[in-house]
């Protein structure tokens, strides 16, 4: 699972994808609703890639948790996160044995959950090899017709090109003449 192009931005409801990158801004996608947004540098952002739980070891990376979380749901929804506290802890606890429970705060557990409904709706857990073969054979498509389209290109006539060339030597810059006083405007 590839989070690096998902964040979160503060002030801002759900998760975006990143689409393209301007001279001052972020294009950003709402995984919502699909509007898209400028992100300004002076926003704070999260990208998900970057962000990690707490456990009792070493923190783990979010995508791995989601992952988890996933397969604990066997590819289906997970939990409302306005549940309890201890139900969202518990379904935690299922997908991330050896979480912190003291360093994790019950509003992060309804953000994980939030976040895995809007990513699931997104179709962001789906098998990407599948759709990777489809390119490599729409890929192998358009080189055939780029290959075809060339063949049928007529050569153009070289006999055109040096008669339209200006000559070895002679410049392309007009010249300036030096024009009378009484030739000026207003003399």
């Amino acid at each position: 699972m590839d989070l690096s192009k998902i964040i979160s931005v503060a002030g801002k409801t759900g998760l975006f994808r990143v689409v393209a990158q301007g001279r001052q801004a972020i294009i950003a996608e709402s995984l919502i609703d699909g509007k898209r947004i400028p992100v300004h540098t002076s926003m704070k952002v999260s990208s998900l890639d970057e962000i990690s739980m707490f456990t009792t070891g070493d923190d783990v990376p979010l995508s791995k948790v989601l992952e988890s979380l996933h397969k604990v749901e066997k590819g289906g929804a997970s939990m409302d996160p306005k549940e309890s506290e201890d139900k969202l802890f518990k379904k935690l606890g299922e997908a991330l044995p050896e979480h912190d429970r003291e360093r994790i705060y019950a509003s992060d557990v309804r953000k994980l959950f939030s976040w895995y409904a809007q990513l699931l709706k997104a179709g962001e857990f789906a098998e990407k090899a599948k759709p990777e073969v489809k390119e490599d054979k729409e890929a192998e498509k358009g080189t055939k017709a780029k290959k075809e389209a060339g063949a049928k290109k007529p050569k153009a006539d070289p006999a055109k090109k040096t008669a339209a060339a200006p000559k070895p030597g002679a410049s392309t810059k007009a010249k300036a003449t030096a024009m009378r006083k009484s030739a000026q405007r207003g003399a």
